[in-house]
């Protein structure tokens, strides 16, 4: 059996769209994953349990399909897509809203409050959102008054990009994660939905040739409004993650559907794992995110009716509506790689394995981390590591990872 390798993987997946699928094994014998960089007994342990759980098996009842459920940023991919496509759209001003539009989309559900701690201004002040939101509106209406699209270094771009990051970057650690996951979406608003895939795939193509790594976004001097200025780190560069194409092909050829549930806008997160050029080639209906509305043909500013934000226990809710519920049994197998993801890997009593990809967090995902890592000689655990180089953004063959600006790699985090 001849498996692709990394290399011969990402060139394919990119440029002749071809997926890392395995060929069919013979009835009774067990599925391998290519080796890759999968840590060897991660990849033993997923090995067994699609054996045991799969088609190949005697077991196996085709109207009773166990499936798995796929968080899709830093998990199937190495980086963040949605976040990634803020940074693409704010500095292309690829924008497709009024104004008056964007102030209504930037306002929404944000509380009035002020940011202090790790939010303030380069020069320690504390900043009202309110004040924040008139920067970004003020910077917004210059811009989208303009008949030709910035240059990249005009002041006011360079202005908005910094205070959108920045305005981001404090919702989502301040306010309610719901709060944060839609208002990074309503930044979309007024695309059609041709129009959109085009634009995350454009972002998608360009990321995946940045390096991995991290930049600062800073204000410019010149236009310090009523925030002041701020700065804010972002993530540069995208990779793909064949370990993971590979195994959602191995899994769906043993009988076992595969599912992604993401904190991300769906449409957004289809864009990659359904299309065949990054290798993935995941069915659309299987691709679960946050929804939005979507009448008169465009992304509005309002939530679809029905469907829960599919961010921590919102996941849980959603794989319930979409699949638990009508199927009558939770996923066998659960792969995340944050706090965002603890409830799905742990809340369904049908889920046999949760694969975690190892970002050394802490907080509720460390706590599977570390439960994971004192399991490293139990021969069926619950949880399962799968180490990662953020400095690359390729997986590492062990359950340890090595954080951004370090080459030493760890199993936890540790406190000091």
């Amino acid at each position: 059996m001849k498996f692709l390798t990394r290399r011969t993987m990402l060139a394919a997946g990119i440029t002749a769209g071809i997926s890392p699928s395995l060929p069919a094994w013979a009835a009774g014998c067990a599925p391998a994953l290519a080796p890759l960089k999968w840590a060897p007994r991660t990849r033993r342990i997923i090995e067994r349990l699609i054996a045991i759980h799969g088609n190949a098996a005697a077991s196996y009842n085709p109207a009773r399909r166990p499936y798995a459920v796929f968080d899709w940023d830093n998990t199937c991919i190495a980086g963040d897509c949605e976040e990634s496509l803020l940074h693409y759209t704010a500095n292309h001003f690829a924008f497709a809203m009024s104004a008056e539009t964007f102030a209504q989309a930037t306002a929404r559900d944000v509380p009035a409050h002020t940011f202090t701690g790790p939010f303030r201004t380069v020069c320690g002040q504390n900043i009202r959102f309110r004040d924040l939101h008139a920067d970004l509106c003020a910077d917004y209406a210059l811009l989208s008054a303009r008949s030709m699209p910035p240059a990249p270094t005009d002041p006011a771009l360079l202005s908005l990009r910094s205070k959108l990051v920045f305005a981001y970057d404090a919702i989502n650690a301040t306010c309610n994660g719901d709060i944060a996951c839609r208002w990074i979406i309503r930044l979309l608003a007024g695309h059609d939905a041709t129009g959109l895939a085009a634009l995350a795939k454009a972002s998608n193509s360009w990321h995946l040739a940045q390096g991995m790594g991290q930049e600062t976004w800073i204000t410019p001097h010149t236009r310090t409004g009523q925030a002041g200025i701020v700065a804010r780190p972002i993530q540069t560069g995208l990779r793909l993650t064949p370990e993971i194409a590979n195994l959602q092909s191995v899994l769906q050829q043993a009988g076992i559907d595969v599912y992604v549930c993401s904190a991300s806008l769906e449409e957004v997160v289809a864009v990659f794992a359904t299309d065949p050029d990054y290798g993935y080639d995941l069915p659309r209906q299987n691709i679960m995110g946050v929804r939005m509305d979507w009448s008169g043909g465009r992304l509005g500013l309002d939530a679809a009716p029905h469907w829960p934000v599919t961010y921590r226990t919102g996941k849980v809710r959603a794989i319930r509506q979409a699949l638990a519920g009508a199927r009558g049994y939770g996923p066998l197998l659960v792969c995340g790689d944050s706090d965002g993801d603890y409830a799905m890997l742990t809340e369904f009593p049908d889920t046999r394995l949760g694969l975690v990809v190892n970002r050394l967090s802490s907080g509720p995902i460390g706590t599977i981390a570390s439960r994971a890592a004192a399991q490293l000689s139990v021969p069926q655990p619950r949880f399962v590591l799968q180490g990662c180089d953020e400095n690359t953004g390729e997986w590492r063959p062990s359950e340890q990872s090595i954080p951004m600006g370090s080459r030493l790699p760890a199993l936890v985090v540790t406190h000091s």
